[in-house]
């Protein structure tokens, strides 16, 4: 029976160092690149097919694991991507073959789930359940703050946009210039607002 060794700073799977034939899939289904995914007890590095390190993620630094191995074959995951062009950090889909889709689930199935989903903006801990288990932050509580910010600032676009259209008004000519878009972006941003306030709860 396969065990857990878990701590604030580290986790580790019991596994034997495995190494699966990997890809980056598109959003359209198709692949490219000849990648390799080597997954340890201690957490997995993506290669090139030169052999170099593109990514190195310790379990306990995942972030925002999606995992569709079974249902897609493929997994993504935020982290740094390191590139001829310098180290950025953005979302990583990685894909494996169709016949070793099984065993990477399997090792998948061994994370304890404060791995899957979202960190909290506050402290970068772990949200299970929309709370926080580092500070007890509610996730729904952030988006309602994150939703009146989007509100006031929306406001404050929109009625510049209103006052601009106003000033340009020329009452002679019959005239007036549309800021079209300082408008719909205000608007478009108090109406993302309201609905993060409608569906946030309260904290």
């Amino acid at each position: 029976m396969s065990t857990l060794l878990l701590s604030e700073k580290e986790i580790k799977i019991d596994i034997e160092p495995t190494t699966f034939r990997a890809y980056s899939p598109s959003v359209f289904g198709g692949k490219s690149g000849n990648l390799t995914l080597d997954v340890t007890a201690d957490g997995f590095r993506l290669l090139n097919k030169k052999g170099n390190e593109l990514s190195v993620v310790p379990w306990h630094e995942l972030e925002d694991l999606k995992n569709a191995i079974r249902e897609k074959g493929h997994f993504t995951y935020r982290g740094k991507l390191m590139l001829a062009t310098g180290t950025t950090i953005r979302p990583i889909r990685i894909g494996v073959d169709p016949e070793e889709r099984e065993r990477l689930a399997q090792i998948f199935d061994k994370l304890p789930t404060d791995l899957f989903g979202h960190k909290c903006a506050s402290c970068g801990g772990p949200i299970v359940d929309n709370v926080c288990k580092s500070c007890g932050e509610t996730f729904s509580g952030q988006q309602r703050r994150k939703g009146i910010r989007m509100m006031t600032i929306g406001s404050v676009i929109l009625l510049i946009g209103i006052l601009l259209t106003y000033a340009t008004y020329n009452e002679t000519r019959g005239t007036v210039f549309v800021f079209y878009g300082a408008i719909l972006i205000g608007a478009g941003m108090i109406i993302g607002g309201l609905i993060a306030l409608i569906f946030g709860t309260r904290v």
